[in-house]
């Protein structure tokens, strides 16, 4: 629905029963679950209704902009939730790499301490803990990619209590997922929406290193961008959702609650969204609330939608919203963005303050930034000025930064020779990102000294493992498997010699044919990494096959594991559950993954200190166009094959695969000229999806020596 379906009334059934009374335990009041980036917006969601709350502390969770909670002040805030009677969820919901294991194993022992009722997780790691912390609740969060009842059942087996669906689903694909026995759902119910299906988006991390998956996305599906050189606008932005007058049809489906995005927001916004959701679920006509509801939406100056709950795809994109749109939405400047987006400020004193220099030199602009002890200096080249309007004086930036919060810092005492320089939207993005990390850096030192003991049975988990034999492979060796799509394979083989072919779009019907085709090399048949219930019975079929013809099956997602667990089929773990820890790696391991993948979005640090404890044998791509966006938004058609570039030459296309729409890079990243005798694996893969010619490029006809493009290797994942 649009804008001004946002708050139609539902029939009149519905209205009064959306918390029947007398509900048995299957019919219980759906739970309002309200976002607290800080303590005002925690205490607004409290006043204004909220059964529960979720937050997040300064570190490892997936709002890493929102202003967040410190150790400090986790045992106050969950003190006052408790006392209004609400639940309070802490976030725990990304990528961990090897170094935060042990800072989130003390969180989750810090969420037990001070009652936290439940963690939200995205990460294999934690679920492995989930034994050691009967007290809390384990909840999937929307990053794990819960797309169909076969991820419901997943999470349920590794005993989860609840998972928040992927925003795509429609009220039947909800409600299969709802009816998987002994484990809750929930939904969001307002707030933004992603292009990319949570959890399977590496665009921000391939523009700049800085991951979604990780709690640091920049947004970059809402910039502009051009089609074949030619202007298209924010082709890729999405509408805002607004369910208002569908609370009745979500209760109906068997979902335990609805929870509101905007961990970057405001109280005030909080407020008035927690309000009028509560007034909606505790009886309110929805069509009398119906302008609320837009006035609520017109933050963003999105147009709003619920499309998906009625299995509409189409035309939920194309308007990114006013720049005055909050930090959630747009975020403050990023690498993505050539405009300049005030953050909402934060209203109590910073704990720290960081010190900035810009000083102009004939070599350059010199820069130095000193924050808690913490300093480091760098230059940047001089640019020249070719949009004056969009440019901005370094006495403007100070200005900027002087109203902004960065992870908990403002800015303290600033220095410049030259006030009135103009700097250039890069410049100034590239500025704010590195003070961003030399600040988080301070405060991750501040959030380690978390002082607890931790109990034996967590210390025996968390020991660290030596390196699986099996992976002795340097990077820098021959890579020994190929990627490809099903309908490459005979050409491929017939020209190239790997041992093993990881094989994309099978299905039961076609996999003697791939089999023959692979002539001595071994077939691995690849699952998707995201797919809806009405492919659950085609990929149940392709996994029964494999277990008969004795062929590995490659597991991207959960609901993937669970099929292919029940079919007793052989299982190695894919990119779509790529480890970025050696814990992770050991909980895949423990379920029966006879290989895991090390995540393709992993810094050279990350990859070597996981190769180094690596517990099981494991898998490094060293070649490929990964999904950088994977969708289920119908585009135009005439959109695909066509080549989308941003305003920084990142260049994309997007292509139809198992359904959804798949936006992949035009070049590929390539490590094979790399050596590193640090970095080692079982299997080298060279992933071909995408590519214009498969054999050409395993053989490396095309490499450029010494300047592919390494993704995240030469630089720092955020």
């Amino acid at each position: 629905m649009d804008e001004s379906d946002a708050g139609a009334a539902l029939p009149p059934a519905s209205r009064s029963h959306i918390n029947p009374p007398g509900s048995t335990p299957a019919e219980r009041p759906l739970e309002l679950l309200a976002p607290a980036g800080d303590a005002t917006a925690l205490a607004a969601a409290l006043e204004a209704g909220a059964a529960a709350v979720y937050f997040g502390l300064t570190v490892l969770n997936a709002r890493r902009r929102a202003r967040n909670f410190t150790q400090q002040e986790l045992e106050a805030a969950v003190r006052d939730i408790h006392a209004a009677g609400a639940r309070a969820y802490l976030t725990l919901n990304i990528d961990i790499t090897q170094r935060e294991l042990e800072l989130a194993v003390r969180t989750l022992e810090l969420a037990r301490r001070t009652g936290v009722d439940a963690v939200l997780v995205r990460d294999p790691a934690l679920m492995a803990l989930r034994g050691e912390y009967p007290e809390l609740e384990f909840h999937f969060s929307t990053q794990t990619a819960v797309t169909s009842s076969a991820d419901a059942a997943a999470a349920a087996a590794l005993g989860a209590a609840r998972v928040v669906l992927a925003r795509e689903m429609s009220l039947e694909e909800i409600a299969a997922a709802s009816a998987v026995p002994g484990i809750e759902t929930e939904v969001f119910c307002q707030g933004a929406l992603c292009f990319s299906i949570s959890g399977r988006c590496l665009m921000s991390s391939w523009v700049g290193g800085r991951s979604g998956n990780r709690g640091a996305c920049t947004s970059p599906c809402r910039v502009p961008w051009t089609i074949d050189e030619q202007p298209a606008g924010t082709p890729l932005a999405m509408h805002d959702l607004a369910t208002l007058g569908r609370l009745g049809d979500l209760a109906r489906a068997g979902v335990r609650a609805v929870k509101i995005e905007g961990r970057m927001k405001n109280a005030a916004w909080v407020r008035q969204a927690v309000s009028l959701y509560r007034r909606a679920i505790d009886g309110e006509n929805p069509a009398a609330l119906a302008d609320e509801s837009r006035r609520l939406g017109a933050y963003t100056g999105r147009q709003l939608t619920c499309g998906y709950l009625d299995g509409r795809r189409d035309d939920l994109t194309g308007v990114a919203g006013r720049e005055s749109a909050s930090a959630d939405d747009a975020g403050p400047p990023g690498e993505e963005s050539d405009a300049f987006v005030p953050a909402p400020t934060d209203s109590r004193p910073a704990r720290v303050v960081f010190d900035l220099e810009l000083n102009i030199a004939d070599r350059g602009i010199e820069c130095r930034c000193e924050c808690g002890g913490y300093a480091e200096a760098w230059s940047i080249p001089k640019t020249v000025i070719r949009r004056p309007h969009k440019a901005m004086a370094i006495g403007d930036v100070f200005g900027w930064l002087a109203t902004q919060t960065i992870h908990g810092c403002t800015l303290g005492r600033s220095a410049t020779n030259d006030p009135a320089f103009l700097l250039v939207p890069r410049a100034v993005n590239g500025l704010v990102t590195r003070i961003a990390k030399l600040v988080q850096r301070y405060q991750k030192h501040r959030s380690r000294v978390v002082e607890v003991e931790l109990p034996a049975g967590v210390a025996a988990v968390l020991a660290e493992t030596p390196r699986h034999p099996a992976n002795r492979n340097p990077l820098g060796s021959r890579p020994d498997r190929a990627r490809l799509e099903a309908g490459a394979v005979e050409a491929f083989v017939g020209r190239a010699r790997p041992r093993a072919v990881i094989v994309e779009g099978l299905t039961a019907e076609t996999l003697d044919a791939a089999r023959a085709a692979c002539g001595h090399a071994r077939l691995v048949a690849a699952l998707p990494a995201a797919f809806f219930e009405d492919r659950l019975p085609a990929i149940a079929a392709l996994v029964d096959r494999c277990a008969q013809a004795g062929v590995a099956v490659e597991v991207n997602s959960w609901g993937g594991w669970h099929l292919a667990r029940q079919a007793g089929a052989r299982l190695e773990g894919g990119p779509g559950l790529g480890a970025l820890n050696a814990l992770a790696a050991r909980t895949l391991g423990n379920l029966g993954f006879e290989s895991v993948t090390l995540s393709v979005e992993a810094d050279r640090r990350q990859l070597e200190e996981l190769s180094n404890h690596c517990p099981v044998a494991c898998s490094l791509v060293v070649f490929g166009r990964p999904a950088l966006m994977t969708s289920r938004v119908e585009l135009p058609d005439a959109y695909l094959g066509r080549v989308h570039e941003d305003r920084r030459d990142q260049r994309v296309a997007p292509r139809r695969e198992h359904g959804l729409w798949v936006f992949r890079p035009v070049d590929p990243f390539d490590l094979r000229d790399l050596h590193n005798d640090r970095l080692r694996a079982k299997h080298l893969v060279v992933d071909l999806i995408g590519s214009p010619d498969p054999a050409g490029e395993w053989a490396g006809r095309d490499v450029r020596r010494g300047s592919a493009f390494r993704f995240n290797y030469d630089r720092t994942l955020a």
